[in-house]
């Protein structure tokens, strides 16, 4: 077997195995009972934006609901929930696959950040249209 022949029997039969590994492409994930062990899931308590912006705690798990008033820079948003409002980043690959204005109804799961010389922030780790 010469060398060319080698080297194409080796890419056939390892590109089939490389392809099937998982990738950072997106995977179904189940929420259901189980018996097996689920890694635990952080918990994001449902809070207020008037209740953060009163005892912000830096890292702490929140769950807000509301809407978005408008956008203020590059993935920068203001958001409220009826008792005030807050700064959200949002990663544009975070934000939902439909459309979302200031009258769409969002849940946002992220964690306060707080800062020195300005007010606490939200930095949103999942966004959802509420329907």
């Amino acid at each position: 077997m010469n060398f060319r022949t080698l080297l194409v029997a080796s890419v056939v039969t390892v590109a089939p195995c490389v392809m099937a590994l998982p990738g950072s492409s997106a995977m179904a994930q189940w929420s259901g009972p189980s018996d097996t062990k689920q890694a635990a899931q952080p918990a994001y308590g449902k809070t207020t934006v008037s209740a953060i912006k009163a005892q912000p705690k830096d890292d702490q798990k929140v769950t807000l609901e509301g809407t978005i008033v408008r956008k203020t820079g590059k993935e920068r948003y203001q958001f409220t929930d009826g008792t005030g409002e807050i700064s959200v980043e949002i990663d544009d690959e975070d934000f939902p696959n439909e459309p979302v204005g200031p009258t769409t109804r969002i849940r946002i799961e992220g964690e306060v950040d707080t800062h020195l010389m300005k007010e606490p922030d939200i930095d949103a780790e999942r966004v959802m249209v509420l329907k």
